[in-house]
């Protein structure tokens, strides 16, 4: 698995998408399925590609082509039926100050691979917009990224403005951040967090099944 992550970041960062296209296919037909080529081939090289440029090795060109190349391959390979009406909504962004979205890209994948209806808003988005848009949508889940320390202040203050408008809304939060620091504070406003899309996946299947039977 370690090659092929190692061939996979290479393709992404010379953008070459023929090579993607091919990297996944041998994958599908190796037996690993959209949701583990998600997690154990896409996001190691995202975080690999990340620490490159954390350590000036690559540039910041390189760092958005490889972003590009990697929302193309999303585009092109995952491709999903439309969830069924009656099935649960849920809303996903990075909130302001947060400009790394290609990991709640993956999430928003997981959440379509359960039949969810998904409103994603992408990267930066301030809390007034996120709000306005929870109002006139209802979403049954919101799903928060993170990525950074700095932007820890943000994060608490997004969601306690959302839980004083949606106390019952089910709020969701991953992302590298989560991954690597434990943030006591989320159980008071009763948030759960993801270390990964396995976590994620394993919660929505329950959770999809609730809502579903509620709904129908």
């Amino acid at each position: 698995m370690n090659q092929l992550v190692k061939a996979f970041t290479k393709s992404i960062l010379e953008g070459d998408v023929h090579s993607l296209l091919e990297l996944h296919s041998s994958s599908i037909h190796s037996k690993i399925d959209n949701f583990t080529f998600y997690e154990k081939i896409i996001k190691p090289s995202m975080y690999r590609i990340g620490d490159l440029w954390e350590k000036n090795q690559i540039t910041v060109a390189d760092e958005h082509l490889a972003t590009a190349t990697l929302k193309y391959l999303l585009a092109t390979v995952f491709t999903h039926q439309e969830a069924f009406e009656n099935h649960p909504k849920a809303l996903l962004f990075c909130i302001e100050g947060e400009h790394h979205s290609l990991g709640l890209e993956l999430a928003n994948e997981v959440f379509k691979e359960k039949q969810w209806n998904t409103r994603y808003l992408g990267s930066n988005v301030p809390v007034k917009d996120a709000l306005a848009f929870i109002s006139a949508w209802e979403p049954d889940a919101i799903g928060i990224s993170i990525g950074m320390t700095t932007e820890l202040t943000r994060l608490k203050e997004c969601i306690e403005e959302i839980r004083s408008h949606h106390e019952e809304v089910e709020i969701l939060v991953g992302g590298r951040l989560i991954s690597n620091y434990s943030l006591d504070f989320l159980d008071k406003f009763k948030v759960t967090s993801f270390h990964d899309l396995l976590e994620l996946n394993e919660y929505l299947t329950d959770m999809s099944d609730g809502l579903v039977s509620l709904k129908g």
